[in-house]
């Protein structure tokens, strides 16, 4: 967490010096620190259904200096080993590629306890047979989830971030 409020007190310069030092995307460093904290990561897994996840990060464990960078392939790689611990290799092998017995995936989601040594959970927000629905479901859960950072934030948020934001969610 030492980290994460250092982040804060930086300029946009030292933000980006910053994420090139840790390699990580710039986008992905700012948006830390807006919200001072790691921000919920939302992405679809393959097959023939299409699921929006959220990934909770506890960053406030004993001992862990280094950031963990949510990416789709430490994600799978965690995904893909809690196939094999809890169904074995014949489940993997059903599985692999791009993970396509969607209800083996589901079921491994559910219990991904950690990517590395930093604890995580992961939340299904939606099942879908299409891209496109996959899409709209995650897009309304981030608008819901803004609109809650409206409330919240109160007089601090300033009318042309909400129009950023805003802007955000109506492009296609």
């Amino acid at each position: 967490m030492g980290e994460i409020h250092a982040l804060r007190n930086m300029d946009d310069d030292e933000v980006f010096a910053y994420a090139k030092r840790i390699a990580a995307p710039y986008n992905l460093v700012m948006q830390t620190k807006q919200l001072g904290r790691l921000p919920v990561v939302q992405f679809a897994a393959g097959g023939n259904r299409y699921m929006v996840m959220e990934a909770f990060i506890d960053t406030a464990g004993k001992g862990q200096s280094d950031p963990l960078i949510l990416t789709q392939l430490n994600s799978t790689k965690a995904i893909r080993d809690s196939i094999q611990i809890n169904f074995g290799e014949c489940g993997l092998a059903a599985c692999l590629g791009s993970l396509q017995d969607h209800q083996k995936v589901w079921a491994a989601i559910t219990m991904v306890r950690s990517i590395g040594k930093i604890p995580v959970s992961f939340n299904l927000r939606d099942v879908s047979g299409s891209i496109r629905a996959c899409k709209k479901a995650a897009l309304e859960c981030e608008e819901a989830k803004f609109e809650y950072y409206k409330l919240a934030a109160g007089d601090r948020i300033t009318p042309k971030f909400v129009e950023t934001m805003e802007s955000c969610f109506n492009k296609d």
